[in-house]
């Protein structure tokens, strides 16, 4: 009676790509593990003259063997997991993904960038962000710790955050965070950020995504 009365149930489906991006491509990929899971850290530049929101990206992270042990194309999965949330045009931007679950060790990754995505005609919300310092504990290990401030007047249902750490210009550590909603209030934000990999004595850079 109640399948009767609802009619059909809409199946959640997961990210397929059939074209590739003609506009964004990828730059490079790097893939992180430590004690707290594995990472996939993926830098992509927008070549178009346009800025592009919710762009189709597809990972597969291979084991030593060549197999494959995890994709991001898990029905229901959160959309900035499968999709870079902004990219603004002729620029570089670094997404992250950071609940990589595998039984097998990752050895590799490879990244692959859909057609289409979202074009934007106005600016992003104007959202600041401090320079990132790192904070410890002994129990939720190392974080990148700062102020987001949102400066637009109006509230911002929710801002990515993505954090890079490099060592001697390669990438040793990433991890992201989300702060929804962020409200249009003057008071500045606190942010944290948790790490895989190792930032201690790295360069740490956030990015901000309003989403």
């Amino acid at each position: 009676k109640i399948a009767a009365e609802l009619g059909p149930v809409a199946q959640e489906k997961g990210l397929t790509i059939g074209r590739e991006s003609k506009d964004v491509e990828v730059v490079s990929t790097t893939l992180l593990n430590d004690e707290n899971g594995t990472a996939v850290v993926v830098e992509l530049r927008n070549d178009s003259g346009r800025d592009l929101a919710d762009v189709p990206l597809l990972i597969d992270v291979f084991d030593a063997k060549g197999e494959s042990v995890y994709r991001n194309d898990i029905p229901g999965i959160e959309p900035a997991l499968a999709s870079v949330p902004y990219i603004p045009a002729g620029e570089d931007v670094h997404w992250v993904h950071d609940q990589v679950l595998t039984v097998a060790k990752p050895a590799s990754v490879k990244a692959k960038v859909g057609a289409g995505g979202e074009e934007l005609s106005g600016d992003p919300p104007a959202v600041s962000v401090s320079a990132p310092k790192l904070e410890s504990d002994r129990f939720t290990g190392v974080a990148a710790g700062g102020e987001v401030k949102n400066e637009s007047g109006e509230d911002v249902e929710r801002l990515l955050l993505y954090a890079i750490a490099r060592r001697g210009g390669e990438i040793v550590a990433a991890g992201r965070g989300a702060i929804e909603p962020l409200k249009a209030k003057p008071k500045p934000v606190h942010y944290s950020i948790y790490f895989i990999g190792d930032p201690r004595g790295a360069d740490v850079t956030v990015s901000k995504f309003p989403d």
